[in-house]
């Protein structure tokens, strides 16, 4: 590549190039301003187009538009032999520098220097990002163009992209990206993103179960009717030598018996769990009319509170997964959270009005670890939860959360606490749970449609009648 010397060109002669990476240049006005009043200091850097006696410019588009604003009629330019490619990557590696690209636009240049046989490591090398975020921005290039603008525009986050980018299927981002902006996001997304993980565990668990020995239930077979449960001694929450270790102890319990075997959802992990059964032995005693009918109203009252139950475990899921994400960024920090626990410590009554909760309480370590994501292979007995919250760099003011809502203030929240009659699933209220979301809000929780609708008892589970 080869340049010659500057000349000044007619602004009318000068294009911006159509496959310049950045389409919107942001405000001009100080730019055009500074032109108007001092003229050009830096040229632009251009190739001709000899087909349409235009000149294309690879370099100085902003200065190209403000100029033409400050009422310039020519500009100094330096026309450069640059081929095809070299013009791309020119445009590119000068774009991707700015800080007032969007993400949009950063995963677009990534994909076309991709496309101009760059690796991820020389784009790195040359844009100055590190390698895994130019790899999540070209994730970024598979979605629906459309449905991507708008979820940017909307309010959606880099690393709500990069979460997005982790589902497989592209409904299933595309309905995501939809919901962007909206109090339905977190939950959309953490439901399509527990569903995949869910399918991979239940395809994990289901080759060890088969290779043990046992066989999957058939399709269309009334369990109920065909099956007494054995139990559900393990699942994906464990290592494959104790699911291993687990099925051969419950066949060896049970030999001489084939074992069936079906999954089940942990809601608030995405975990599957192996459920076990063995077929019911024949009678020849007939139901009564009046039995088949009370056997068929307890099916479905256990049906209606499973599902809540699935529904509660969604919602906790939500509230523990803000907990396990909280910074100061959401805007507010330890000075807020510390008046929000002398006011509800000082306030609260716990669901059935008796004792302040401070006189109560008894916070359960537990949930914390779990809820701060420290895994079960980190603890150690000499260690105490705040060594180990140290130890992982958590922020003071997420483990504090943590603590408020593992017992320190409120009862310890669990996956199935919420606003329904343990027997049959009905609605009922729950103040203690009210209070929970009360505090959450106040410190930048939004509520999904589902959540608000299970506390106010407008949700279709509860009036469905089954």
């Amino acid at each position: 590549m080869t340049e010659s010397k500057i000349v000044m060109i007619p602004i009318g002669d000068l294009e911006h190039h159509p496959e310049n990476p950045r389409k919107d240049l942001g405000d001009l006005s100080e730019l055009t301003d500074s032109i108007r009043k001092n003229g050009i200091y830096q040229n632009l850097t251009v190739v001709a187009d000899l087909d349409r006696a235009k000149y294309l410019v690879v370099i100085g588009n902003r200065r190209l538009e403000a100029a033409k604003a400050a009422g310039l009629v020519e500009l100094p330019c330096v026309i450069s032999d640059m081929d095809h490619k070299e013009q791309i990557a020119t445009m590119l590696e000068e774009n991707m520098q700015r800080q007032d690209l969007t993400v949009f636009e950063q995963a677009q240049g990534f994909q076309m220097m991709m496309d101009l046989g760059y690796s991820s490591k020389q784009i790195s090398e040359k844009t100055g990002f590190s390698e895994k975020t130019v790899k999540d921005r070209i994730k970024f290039t598979k979605f629906n163009q459309k449905n991507f603008e708008s979820a940017v525009a909307k309010g959606a986050t880099l690393i709500d992209m990069i979460e997005i980018s982790k589902l497989e299927s592209k409904t299933d981002q595309n309905e995501v990206l939809k919901e962007a902006g909206t109090n339905n996001f977190r939950q959309i997304l953490k439901r399509k993103l527990g569903d995949q993980n869910y399918k991979k565990n239940c395809e994990h668990l289901d080759k060890i179960a088969k290779e043990e020995g046992l066989e999957p239930i058939p399709a269309g077979v009334s369990v109920w009717e065909n099956y007494n449960s054995q139990g559900t001694p393990t699942g994906t929450y464990e290592s494959d030598e104790k699911v291993r270790k687990a099925i051969k102890k419950m066949v060896k319990g049970n030999a001489g018996t084939q074992l069936f075997y079906q999954f089940g959802k942990d809601w608030s992990t995405d975990d599957a769990r192996l459920q076990i059964y063995k077929e019911k032995e024949k009678t020849s005693k007939e139901l009564t009319e009046a039995e088949k009918t009370q056997k068929e109203k307890d099916r479905a009252r256990q049906k209606k509170v499973r599902e809540v139950k699935k529904l509660m475990a969604e919602a906790y899921a939500l509230r523990t997964d803000f907990i396990r994400n909280y910074t100061v960024t959401n805007g507010f920090g330890m000075t807020t959270i510390g008046k929000l626990i002398v006011k509800y410590s000082l306030s609260q009554q716990c669901a059935w009005g008796k004792k302040p909760l401070p006189e109560r309480h008894d916070w359960k370590e537990k949930y914390i670890k779990e809820t701060l994501g420290i895994q079960a292979e980190e603890y150690e007995d000499s260690k105490s939860l705040w060594e180990l919250i140290e130890a992982r760099g958590i922020p003071q003011i997420r483990a504090t959360i943590a603590w408020i809502f593992g017992g320190g203030v409120f009862d310890c929240d669990q996956p199935e606490f919420g606003s329904y009659y343990y027997y049959d699933g009905s609605y009922q209220t729950d103040k203690l749970m009210e209070k929970r979301y009360e505090f959450l809000k106040e410190i930048g929780y939004q509520m999904s449609d589902m959540e608000i609708q299970l506390m106010d008892g407008t949700h279709p589970v509860f009036k469905r009648e089954d």
